[in-house]
Order: structure tokens, then sequence, then C-alpha cells
């Protein structure tokens, strides 16, 4: 039986919220060895709510039939449960990071990451040639506030996509066929078409 695209967007997504959670643990661990300090619990909560929010949709993507109509209580709660997602993500998210970042970290545009107070003992500076400005760890901040952003937006265009293609079947014709690491089918011996 060839596999639904819906089957394949859900998991398709689910190793990219797996690369997401890995890069956000690669990122406490770094504030934990550098900046000497714990996570964010509140940061840490917002995350694992909007996954939560998120499994539920996959959830009901998977189960609910295409052509079923939606009742209007349905399409209320529908409506309410996606605004409640779009206010943790875009609202709740990005802010217990930045005041996680400004308050516990001290991100503050007076400490560099590159910049005058980065030298080597004959007073170069480290990165002068690599990286000829200064990097204060505001920017750092801002820059992964943006991401949470860009990441965010791409996944909620990305899970709309694939409510309105959740009925849609493969193709005829597409039998699941073996093919080689560059894409050509394989065929096994002695079997001819």
């Amino acid at each position: 039986m060839a596999q639904r695209p819906v089957d394949k967007s859900v998991s398709t997504f689910l190793k990219a919220t797996g690369a997401i959670i890995g890069a956000l643990v690669v990122l406490q661990v770094w504030i934990a060895i550098v900046q000497k300090k714990g996570p964010n619990e509140a940061f840490l909560w917002a995350i694992a709510v909007v996954l939560a929010m998120v499994g539920l949709i996959l959830f009901e993507m998977k189960r609910r039939p295409a052509d079923k109509d939606a009742s209007w209580g349905e399409a209320m709660a529908g409506a309410t449960f996606v605004f409640m997602l779009m206010v943790i993500a875009y609202g709740v998210l990005p802010h217990q990071f930045l005041v996680y970042a400004d308050s516990e970290l001290l991100w503050r545009s007076d400490r560099f990451l590159f910049g005058p107070d980065i030298g080597l003992p004959g007073g170069e500076r480290l990165f002068e040639y690599i990286l000829p400005f200064d990097l204060t760890y505001l920017v750092i901040r801002d820059i992964i506030a943006v991401l949470i952003y860009g990441i965010l937006l791409v996944g909620h265009v990305a899970l709309f996509s694939m409510w309105q293609r959740r009925g849609a079947v493969a193709p005829a014709g597409t039998d699941t066929v073996d093919r080689s690491k560059f894409g050509r089918p394989l065929v096994r011996q002695g079997v001819r078409n």
C-alpha cells in the first residue's frame, strides 16, 4: 500500500521537530557550560506546550477524514485551539527567551562576544581579520529570537499545508519501488518487466 502524503508530511515534521529539540538542548548545554547558568523553566515549558499542541494537531490530522464536514462547535473549538497555539508560539515563547537572556544571562550591549575587550596579549584583536566588527551578546539574543520566529512561521505554514492535503492519496501507478542512492529503480537479478 502506498504511503499517503499526510503520513510522509507528519514523519518529516516530526524529524524537523526532533532537530529543533536537539538544537535547543545544545543551546541549553552551551549556556550551562559557558554562562554557568541553569535552564529557564518558563522557556522550556513554553516549548513543551507548543510541541504538545502541535502533537494534538498531528494526531487529529491523521485521524479525521478529509471529506467530513466540521460542525459549528468543532470549527469554533478548532479556531480557539489554533488561536491559543499562535498566542503561545508567537507571544509567550519568544518573550520567555528574551526575558531569560536579559535577566539571567545578562546578554546586554556592553558584553562582547567579539569586540574590543577580547584580544591577544600583544594588544591585537583576536578576530580582527575574520570578523572586522564588534559582536555583542545583545545581537546574539536578537538573532536567536528571529530564528525562533522563523522556525515557528515555517512550521505554521507547513501545518496549514499538511492539514489542507490530509485527504490526498498517492497518485495512481506510484508503486513503492526500491531505488538506488542515485534515484534509479533497482531491478532484481533474473526479473525482467
